[in-house]
């Protein structure tokens, strides 16, 4: 039987580092964590785990334990609407509202295992304009160190290319390696990989023209959605674009942005 104070001590730390909520109806989500955690640092049971975490968090165990609260599911061309939106109709927005950029500034913010920002780049090469998809500066960021790690890598099971990804760009762009199949690395090379953390690290100001970040602000409580969103909004340049997961949207949160569609996907965009 698990104490509801150890429940609350890594429901807390958790929260307090990521904005991920863990409230008392769903303190058994972290039990599968726990015992992850022993056999890592090779304890007896969850009191030891406890008393370990509690005397001084060391820059591994604060990472093991983020990683392993930190939801990465993920998939190439996730909701294929966005990206081909992005594609036609909001490259050529972009080539509209700000016609003296030779390139755009994309950031991937929490981007998991590296599907979304890939997904991106394939798609504008696949259904934008000849030479589009070179214009893109793509950043991609995760607070997760083994997600990140595997973005880098760009080596993904058949499971994982088979989620989503149309067989033409499969072939166009991967390669199999035994059981698991490597994107191409001169595509893997134009993206720019960083950790970070969407609720405590300094965000950019007035810098990118589109932002994804999707499927993010679901795990947040609404004063922590508001204070990410704020600071994306101000990433972003005027004119800049939004695009957030099926789920999300700005309701009830006051920000000087605008729902735009882009062919069949909605976006939002900085007014001001």
């Amino acid at each position: 039987m698990i104490r509801p104070e150890v429940y609350k001590f890594f429901a807390d730390y958790v929260f307090g580092h990521t904005g991920i909520s863990y409230k008392e109806q769903d303190y058994y989500r972290l039990d599968g964590r726990f015992n992850t955690l022993i056999k890592k640092f090779e304890l007896k049971d969850v009191e030891e785990l406890y008393r370990l975490y509690v005397q001084k968090i060391t820059p591994e165990m604060h990472q093991v334990l983020i990683d392993l609260c930190t939801n990465n599911e993920t998939y190439f061309m996730r909701d294929l609407k966005p990206f081909k939106g992005f594609a036609k109709e909001g490259m050529e927005y972009l080539k509209e509202e700000f016609p003296t950029s030779f390139s755009y500034q994309i950031w991937s913010a929490a981007c998991s295992t590296g599907q979304e920002p890939l997904s991106l780049l394939m798609a504008t090469e696949a259904f934008g304009q000849e030479g589009d998809a070179a214009k893109l500066r793509v950043e991609a960021s995760d607070i997760s160190a083994n997600a990140l790690d595997k973005a880098k890598k760009g080596l993904y099971t058949g499971l994982e290319v088979q989620r989503g990804l149309p067989a033409n760009l499969l072939i166009k762009y991967f390669s199999q390696v035994e059981d698991n199949w490597q994107i191409d690395p001169k595509l893997l090379t134009r993206i720019h990989f960083k950790s970070f953390n969407l609720l405590n690290d300094p965000f950019p100001k007035n810098h990118y023209h589109v932002i994804f970040c999707r499927n993010v602000l679901i795990y947040q409580d609404i004063e922590n959605k508001k204070k990410i969103l704020d600071k994306l909004c101000q990433a972003l340049k005027i004119g800049g674009l939004l695009f957030m997961g099926a789920g999300e949207s700005l309701i009830g949160v006051d920000l000087p942005m605008e729902q735009k569609q882009l062919g069949k996907a909605f976006c939002y965009r900085r007014k001001s």
